[in-house]
């Protein structure tokens, strides 16, 4: 059978080597998968004027890619369409791109982007298929914390995105983006959950867990854990309120309280609650970014996991703690409940006395972390990159296949 000739567009991961996002992530796993598909050949390509393909091919083990990158640098402009003069524009590049890579694209089956709008120029090619993965609506939803002008620039892209075939990491994505974009209902939107690294699992070792505590100078022996980059809309104000309020219920002395992730800038409240907490400062310890290797000892050393968020579209942290087995306590809000299940501790992330009731509750009963361990365990089985990589190689191949 004839291989699916298929376009990758590179360009968020490009621009995001380095800072480690939950996309950034995702889009390697699935360009790996991709990659050694039997029955799609993946064609990286750049769309701007970004220069880091090769750097990211190597930083990645995908050397091999290389021969297979396609540029067609000015395909990106062509999606700016947010002012009058970026409309002119963009359609005036729409008829030069057109022109200039007409017998470039005749080569293709597929277009795939992971982020980004798929290009105009693109979609009017009769003879590519095009695949969308939208991961969340957040900024329209839930804008709380993000800057005006990216939350109107947002907006007005997911008004204008079109794509032959979606992807969407969760059902409640899939509601959101019916809710915003009701016109779409017609088209196929496939559920594609993620997955976790197969290096989130349980560790028998205590010295690896010790070695890795020890670098981040995490001194504790018992510690509730966080993990996100510290903005708004992650809740940790709310999680360390509510740790404090647990502290002065029980008068527990021996737990602490780890916060695991970079503070973006304007996103300075955690810092300023933790100084100003006083005698309990002393129990909450910030690590920064950590290393992707050494999240799997912090999430197996931990008592519990806990993820306040207020709003997701999938909630991968959850899962990498599932996956080593940690207790998970979480949000019961957007997505989070579809990737914890029953295998999880619900708080509404409002109430800081329910929160801190629900610490108390995990802290003092170990029974309860045992059970809460082992339906965890149990739960990361039912998400994997496998399947995951399944569900997408078959649409791309039925839909290329049809199309062709």
């Amino acid at each position: 059978m004839k291989k699916i000739k298929l376009l990758f567009d590179m360009d968020y991961v490009l621009s995001c080597i380095g800072k480690g996002t939950g996309i950034y992530k995702e889009t390697t796993i699935l360009l790996s998968y991709l990659a050694k598909s039997d029955t799609v050949e993946v064609y990286p390509v750049i769309t701007s004027k970004n220069n880091d393909i090769i750097k990211y091919l190597k930083l990645h083990s995908l050397e091999w890619l290389q021969d297979k990158v396609v540029s067609m640098k000015e395909l990106k402009s062509t999606t700016k369409c947010n002012g009058i003069f970026e409309k002119i524009m963009a359609y005036m590049l729409g008829i030069f791109c057109k022109i200039k890579y007409y017998k470039e694209l005749q080569k293709y089956d597929g277009y795939m982007s992971t982020f980004n709008r798929v290009p105009p120029v693109i979609e009017t090619c009769k003879n590519i298929s095009t695949f969308l993965v939208v991961q969340d609506l957040i900024p329209v939803f839930f804008p709380t914390g993000y800057d005006r002008k990216f939350v109107n620039k947002f907006s007005k892209q997911m008004k204008r995105v079109d794509s032959d075939v979606f992807f969407s990491i969760s059902d409640y994505t899939t509601k959101d983006l019916l809710k915003f974009r009701p016109d779409l209902s017609d088209r196929p939107i496939h559920k594609i959950y993620l997955g976790a690294d197969s290096g989130f699992r349980p560790i028998k070792n205590p010295k690896v867990i010790k070695d890795v505590k020890d670098k981040y100078k995490i001194k504790a022996d018992k510690y509730f854990l966080g993990v996100s980059e510290l903005n708004p809309r992650k809740n940790f104000v709310h999680l360390l309120k509510s740790f404090v309020k647990f502290l002065e219920e029980t008068k527990a002395e021996d737990i602490y309280l780890v916060l695991v992730g970079p503070i973006r800038k304007g996103y300075e409240d955690v810092t300023k609650q933790v100084a100003n907490l006083d005698k309990y400062k002393e129990k909450i310890i910030q690590t920064g970014y950590v290393d992707e290797d050494d999240l799997a000892p912090l999430y197996n050393g931990a008592l519990a996991f806990i993820y306040p968020s207020l709003y997701e579209g999938f909630g991968l942290p959850i899962l990498e703690a599932m996956q080593c087995g940690t207790p998970v306590i979480s949000a019961n809000n957007s997505s989070l409940p579809e990737v914890g299940g029953d295998a999880v501790l619900y708080i509404s992330g409002h109430n800081e006395k329910e929160t801190a009731s629900i610490l108390a509750k995990v802290y003092q009963n170990k029974e309860l972390r045992a059970e809460l361990s082992a339906k965890s365990l149990a739960r990361a089985k039912d998400f994997s990159w496998d399947k995951t990589a399944e569900i997408l190689i078959s649409t791309i191949t039925q839909q290329c296949n049809k199309d062709n």
